[in-house]
Order: C-alpha cells, then structure tokens, then sequence
C-alpha cells in the first residue's frame, strides 16, 4: 500500500463521490456559516480540476448525481425543508453551468436522459430532459408506473462492481480466519460497538472503536495481509471522539479511501 493522495480541509467533507471518469468529487461545508464548497481532482494522480467552487446559491445546494461528467445540483426550498427543488447541470470539464431548471425535481438519469418531475397540487408530472441541454424530450404525465419501471432499469444498469464497501463483523457468519486475525490485532483493547471490515485482494482491511477515557474512543484502521497474517497499516482515524463513526473506509478500484477526523481523506494505492 503507497500513499497516494491527500485532502485536507478546514471545512467538514460532507460527501466523497467519484465519476465514471475517475474524478474525486469532495463536498465540503462550513458548519458556521452553512456554505458549501466543492473540490475536484483527478484520482490516478491528485491533480486538482477545481478547489472550492461555489454557486449563487452557496447554503442551500447540494449533489443529486454525477452522470456522464455532468454534476446535477439540487437546491433546498427552505433550510427546514429536507425535499430537493430545480436542477443545475454543471460540467466538469468546461466548468460551467450547462443548463438550470427550477421547475422540475431530480429522479435519476440514464440513457443521455435526466428525469424529473413537476409536483402538482395532488400528483406528479414526470418528464424526461436531455442531459446536455435540459431540452424536453417526453413528457410522462403522471405515469408513475412508467417512471419506477425506468428507474428500475437504471438502477440495475449501474455498475458497482467497482466498489468494495465495509460490512459488519460477525462470528456466527464470517470467515473464521478473518474473525481470529482480528480477535488478535484488538486482544487486550475495550472495542466498543461493531466492527467493519472486507477484504481486498490478499488484505483484510477493518476498522473499530477503542475506549480511552471514560467517554472518550478512537477510531482505529487497520490493514492485515491475508496470507502471511503481517500488520501492513494501522492509521488512527478519529483520535478522540464520543461518536461511532460507520463507512470510515472504502475502496474504489485499487484505491482505498480512509476518512479522518471528519476534515481530511487520504487516498492509498493498492498495488
């Protein structure tokens, strides 16, 4: 494992998304004053495409999707309002706004198509658009049949095969080797909560909670080499923290990603 890339930031990482194309989205937000802020890299090797990009809208937005190098951006009808209004469509590459809608609501895309809907006084009317231009192509009524069958088919064509996600440890269904190898790595610690873990390759890489002080746990990852059961990383990802944090790591091809102290993401090249 060699250290690929580091972000740190002086704001919360609220959400880490990657595109088709292996660009690193980070959104980042400014617990004080509510702003949002979105940084963009290259993820084979860290360069930056944009750093702390802003719209008008700099508190209430936020990321429905990325397809195709298009950011589709929602906004927050009111700060106490948790449903997603209008649609902004951003490219990645030009760095530009490509089109907005504030009438429809974002459901999925798919096929070069964005779909959305206008909510009516009782019901919906669903729509599909063109990704590039926001253009009209069908309009749906309110078919809701159609849309749910369309977003089915969309769902199911996304590839996550590329993903390798933490589960959580138990002893009755795991692997028993994998429950010894960290039975070992923790003995002698006061684990609190679940444990996560998966494996890579030859790696088994997990994460846990320690008590420290009374009221006080660290966050600790570990990665074991499978084979020869040899310590290969143990990084301490939340010093102190009252919290269980869960999803604190997960690998994207041969990248592994480990999120610290809310603020930072180091990026490890699995070769």
């Amino acid at each position: 494992m060699k250290k690929h890339f580091i972000y740190k930031s002086d704001k919360q990482i609220w959400r880490i998304l990657i595109s088709d194309s292996d660009k690193l989205i980070l959104e980042t937000r400014d617990l004080n004053t509510k702003e949002v802020f979105f940084n963009c890299y290259y993820l084979k090797n860290g360069e930056n495409i944009f750093c702390d990009l802003q719209l008008d809208e700099k508190c209430w937005i936020g990321i429905e999707e990325i397809y195709k190098d298009i950011i589709f951006f929602h906004y927050f009808p009111k700060p106490d309002m948790p449903h997603h209004k209008g649609i902004i469509a951003f490219d990645i590459v030009s760095q530009n706004i490509l089109w907005t809608n504030n009438e429809f609501s974002f459901l999925f895309a798919n096929a070069e198509k964005v779909y959305g809907f206008k909510q009516g006084f009782e019901e919906r009317y669903f729509s599909s658009l063109d990704y590039l231009s926001g253009g009209l192509i069908e309009d749906f009524g309110p078919d809701h049949k159609k849309i749910n069958a369309l977003q089915k088919i969309s769902e199911t064509e996304k590839d996550w095969t590329n993903y390798i996600y933490p589960q959580v440890l138990k002893e009755e269904v795991s692997n028993k080797n994998i429950f010894e190898l960290i039975k070992t790595q923790t003995q002698g610690l006061d684990v609190v909560g679940e444990i996560e873990y998966n494996l890579y390759n030859e790696f088994l890489l997990f994460n846990f909670h320690s008590r420290i002080l009374e009221e006080q746990l660290a966050n600790i990852f570990c990665a074991i080499n499978f084979k020869d059961k040899s310590l290969v990383l143990t990084k301490i990802l939340n010093a102190s923290t009252k919290s269980l944090f869960t999803d604190s790591f997960f690998v994207y091809k041969n990248f592994l990603f480990l999120l610290c102290e809310k603020d930072e993401v180091i990026v490890y090249k699995i070769e």
